[in-house]
């Protein structure tokens, strides 16, 4: 077996697992819980399905950077719904049911918005296939989330019995799709430092922190659950469409390491944020 070929089957095993597990772990409870809150919710979407897409488009597009990294950058920057957002409230005792839906919500509108977004925003010299790449969010995505909602719905004992296999299949896959990238592509990863793309991601990363915190409401809660959310992104779609809708490696390559600054700095903020629990 091919590297390319062990990413990308490594890739999908991480998000179906994951999408899966989500959807098992995810209650509609949650999920309407935070459709209630309307002009949160409203904010939430204007600031990871606008904001950070065109942010990531304004940086690169003067700046001329390369078609490969300016992929990455605006693909990673275009896959909202980090699944580790409900992971990050629970590490600060946040809000995870607004967590949860958050996630939940930006998972079902991205089978829209990651292809049109992709559309618009990516360089003109590359070249992809929205509807295509739409049908994958969908089956990759989408449909294991559903699934795994229904399925806890439905029968519920049986969830209780699966989720903890799926989990650490999940976080098994991750691990390894980690140390396979790393190890093939390390080369190429310490490239990223003299292109100045690693600047432009933390640059993207801070701003959605910023924003995300200033427009997550009033409370405390959401406000961090919004800034980490947000500055994560989410690898796990980002990383399987680098795979398979991409021939240039640069593209996994950013996708990679701004995936590992966001959540790394998210996971960090989120720790600091922690609280007693009451």
């Amino acid at each position: 077996m091919s590297v390319e070929t062990a990413v990308e089957v490594a890739t999908t095993i991480f998000v179906l697992t994951t999408m899966f597990s989500i959807g098992m772990e995810l209650s509609l409870g949650q999920l309407l819980a935070a459709l209630r809150k309307r002009r949160l919710m409203a904010k939430s979407l204007v600031v990871n399905l606008v904001a950070i897409p065109v942010l990531a488009y304004l940086l690169v597009r003067p700046l001329s950077v390369e078609a490969g990294y300016a992929a990455g950058i605006v693909l990673i920057a275009v896959a909202p719904g980090a699944p580790f957002g409900p992971k990050f409230a629970e590490i600060a005792n946040g809000d995870i049911e607004f967590a949860s839906g958050l996630m939940a919500v930006l998972g079902i509108v991205s089978v829209v918005t990651i292809p049109v977004s992709l559309a618009l925003l990516l360089p003109g010299t590359v070249a992809v296939d929205p509807l295509a790449i739409g049908w994958m969010i969908f089956g990759i995505q989408l449909l294991p989330l559903l699934a795994g909602m229904g399925l806890d719905f439905r029968y519920s004992a049986v969830t209780n019995w699966l989720y903890p296999p799926v989990q650490r299949l999940s976080d098994l896959s991750f691990l390894f799709l980690l140390v396979l990238l790393l190890a093939a592509y390390s080369n190429e990863m310490l490239s990223l430092i003299s292109t100045g793309t690693l600047f432009i991601s933390v640059v993207i990363i801070a701003g959605s922190l910023l924003l995300g915190y200033v427009l997550g409401g009033p409370g405390r809660n959401t406000r961090e659950v919004l800034a980490t959310t947000t500055a994560a992104r989410n690898a796990a779609i980002a990383l399987f469409i680098a795979t398979t809708s991409f021939s240039d490696p640069d593209v996994l390559m950013v996708v990679l390491a701004f995936s590992f600054i966001g959540v790394v700095l998210s996971g960090l903020l989120a720790g600091k944020w922690r609280r007693p629990v009451t």
